[in-house]
């Protein structure tokens, strides 16, 4: 493997139940790695415990939350202004192996058209397959698989951020996170620029990660924010037609709106109304980030009022 410069970003919140075992594991990687942490404002202990334990880590504190993709944007542009070929995106809630990035980084040097790779991802003690991996991207996103030196690697249009390589050239050509999004939906959207701007996006299931997050439990009404924040982009897809989105985004209105009517959870109905319609709302924003995001250039978003 050709020698590389590697940036991880690590972008924590209030993270202080993972980033010890997080920032362990990473720090035992077998190639070497240039760490970016951008704290979003915690206040639970987790930035005394960076700065009392790795020292010599690059901290950015931002005094506010950013949200994923603002936090991740700081690092990125850090990095690639010292020179990074490539960056790997890691949650403060996920663990990689010592050759995990190693891996993907090998994968690549055979592989320049990918934009992104992501490991295999697994639940956070490795007893089985992260779900949302398992149920999204392996049964819904692979459009294509190859074998390769013992391992299978998976063309997909969609994989979780928790764990993204990207090369720099990837980014100089497709941008970095749109502000349009807070959290949630960001790396729907990039991804989908990054098969609009000719890049594929791989899975190379000899990488192993974990994704510590099985024991989570999310609210109706956080999951159904969520998939709103995926339905914006939905709407940003510029692979397809602003009224193809739409309509797509309409048909989920009125399949919740009516589940949610015959099981009697008005209060559902009535805040999956609100989330639809704060989405018309951006209806010029969502019109002036796809017209952004067709053209080559990493440095410059639209301003969002």
């Amino acid at each position: 493997m050709q020698d590389r410069n590697v940036y991880v970003i690590i972008v924590t919140y209030n993270g202080m139940k993972w980033i010890k075992k997080s920032l362990h594991d990473v720090s035992l990687s077998d190639i070497n790695l240039n760490i970016i942490l951008i704290d979003n404002g915690s206040t639970d202990g987790t930035v005394e415990f960076i700065e009392n334990n790795y020292p010599d880590l690059e901290l950015i504190k931002t005094n506010a939350n950013l949200g994923f993709g603002q936090a991740n944007n700081i690092g990125i542009k850090k990095a690639l202004g010292a020179h990074a070929d490539y960056i790997f995106l890691l949650n403060q809630d996920g663990y990689v192996e010592k050759d995990s990035i190693r891996k993907l980084m090998e994968f690549y040097d055979r592989h320049p058209e990918y934009g992104v790779l992501s490991p295999k991802q697994m639940n956070g003690n490795g007893s089985a397959l992260d779900k949302k991996f398992e149920n999204i991207v392996l049964n819904s996103c692979i459009i294509n698989s190859i074998a390769e030196l013992d391992t299978t690697i998976y063309d997909v249009t969609f994989v979780m951020a928790a764990f993204w390589l990207i090369s720099a050239a990837c980014i100089k050509k497709v941008g970095l996170f749109d502000p349009i999004f807070f959290q949630y939906g960001e790396d729907g959207d990039y991804l989908s620029r990054v098969r609009y701007h000719g890049f594929k996006i791989g899975v190379v299931m000899d990488s192993v990660s974990y994704h510590d997050r099985q024991e989570r439990v999310v609210p109706d009404i956080q999951q159904l924010k969520g998939f709103y924040a995926s339905q914006l982009a939905s709407l940003t897809n510029i692979n397809r037609t602003l009224a193809f989105c739409f309509l797509k985004v309409f048909f989920y209105y009125l399949k919740f709106s009516a589940q949610y009517i015959s099981k009697l959870k008005f209060n559902l109905a009535k805040e999956n109304t609100k989330f639809f319609f704060n989405l018309l709302l951006k209806t010029n924003k969502i019109i002036a980030t796809r017209q952004h995001n067709k053209k080559e250039s990493y440095d410059q978003m639209p301003l969002l009022d």
